[in-house]
């Protein structure tokens, strides 16, 4: 039998664990982010070799059921435990203004992602649940919208009359269609940090918002992509004459006649292009860029999830490769360190495996956040036969 155990998990729970069990091992290690003792195991724990890493330790009976919810979560009135309870939400959880008993019936909550919860109700979450992650409210009586809500005909003719439209980042209205002065006569208000309105629409709903919301008034017929976008030449022209992008923006080589076409364009986020479009991007007409502008040498690859980098490939590129957004990149020993440095180029690759010899020269000319070393599966000792590990989402010892 193995002398030594490990147990990587997200949720360890050690009620049940017997002395007879601890007695077979030389040593334990738990990584987990939370582990469940009682008063009992605290004892027993004190007298084995575990070590154990963890971001919570929790103390419940054994009669207290531990439950699971993966996923956005919903939590309502109707959310009343069966007996005890201690919940685990692993996402983003919304929680109704009816849901204060339900809430406050659990013998605990730890929540990991983002919370949306009523303003009546956030001294009872407060005082229930362990959060890893960002806490909003709203107000009590509110509909609850997406994060970056559209404000289109559709939602028009849905709105309820005197109701609050909650949103906890944006609102967007660019709808042409959309008939703002009888929205505006429903008596429907926003309330949001920031809204994008076109023009047309901008005198009928900049009254619906909040005092304090930041305003954004927008070219009649602005298109808006709300997340990343990568564009070449074709999908370029589908856009129109105003264009807005609330992530980063990303053009490929064949752009510089559909970019001559744009008459407005705005970018949150960053706007990553070829060096060849440089002249381009400058003579739009009316551009507000409020990101970082990279221009880049060479081809650019985006969003590669999984890239091997060798000579061969360097030669059908002679002006070089920049690799932007890409997961895996490896990197072949047949590079020389010159080859890095003179034909390649790296923005936010979250991983890229390469020789040591190379390693000094990725990160001369890498930018942003990145793991830089070699294959760690080749390097990876052998198993321990003396070792038994364990992984998994949740385990009981």
């Amino acid at each position: 039998m193995a002398k030594k155990l490990t147990i990587d998990t997200m949720f360890c729970d050690l009620r049940k664990v017997q002395e007879e069990t601890l007695a077979q091992y030389e040593s334990i290690e738990v990584d987990a982010m939370m582990v469940v003792v009682t008063p009992r195991v605290r004892e027993l724990l004190a007298r084995y070799p575990i070590q154990i890493d963890c971001m919570n330790t929790i103390d419940l009976d054994d009669e207290t059921t531990l439950n699971t919810i993966n996923g956005k979560t919903l939590f309502t009135g109707r959310n009343t435990p069966n007996g005890r309870q201690f919940l685990i939400v692993n996402g983003m959880m919304t929680i109704t203004p009816d849901a204060g008993d339900a809430l406050r019936q659990y013998m605990g909550l730890l929540i990991n992602g983002m919370v949306y919860c009523p303003d009546s109700l956030a001294t009872v979450l407060a005082s229930k649940a362990m959060m890893n992650g960002k806490v909003e409210t709203y107000p009590d009586g509110a509909v609850v919208l997406k994060n970056n809500a559209v404000i289109d005909r559709a939602f028009a003719l849905r709105a309820e009359e005197g109701r609050l439209y909650w949103a906890d980042k944006r609102l967007i209205a660019v709808d042409s269609d959309l008939d703002g002065a009888a929205l505006a006569a429903k008596g429907v208000r926003f309330s949001t940090q920031e809204a994008y309105l076109s023009e047309s629409l901008a005198e009928d709903l900049a009254p619906l918002f909040d005092a304090d919301t930041r305003l954004v008034i927008l070219p009649d017929g602005t298109a808006v992509e709300q997340d990343d976008l990568t564009l070449s030449g074709v999908s370029l022209r589908r856009f129109g004459d105003s264009l807005l992008v609330l992530g980063d923006l990303r053009l490929t080589e064949d752009c510089a006649e559909p970019l001559s076409n744009l008459e407005y364009l705005q970018v949150e986020g960053d706007v990553y292009l070829p060096e060849s479009l440089a002249d381009a991007l400058d003579a739009i007409p009316d551009t507000i860029l409020d990101g970082e502008v990279h221009y880049l040498p060479g081809k650019p690859l985006y969003d590669k999830m999984e890239l091997t980098v060798d000579k061969a490939l360097l030669d059908a590129f002679p002006d070089g490769l920049t690799l932007v957004d890409c997961k895996d990149v490896t990197l072949d020993d047949s590079l020389t360190p010159a080859d890095v440095l003179d034909h390649l180029a790296f923005y936010n690759c979250k991983s890229i495996c390469c020789p040591d010899g190379l390693q000094s020269a990725v990160r001369a000319v890498a930018v942003g956040p990145v793991s830089i070393g070699r294959d760690e599966q080749a390097d990876a000792a052998p198993a321990d036969p003396d070792t038994q590990h364990i992984e998994a989402m949740s385990y009981t010892l």
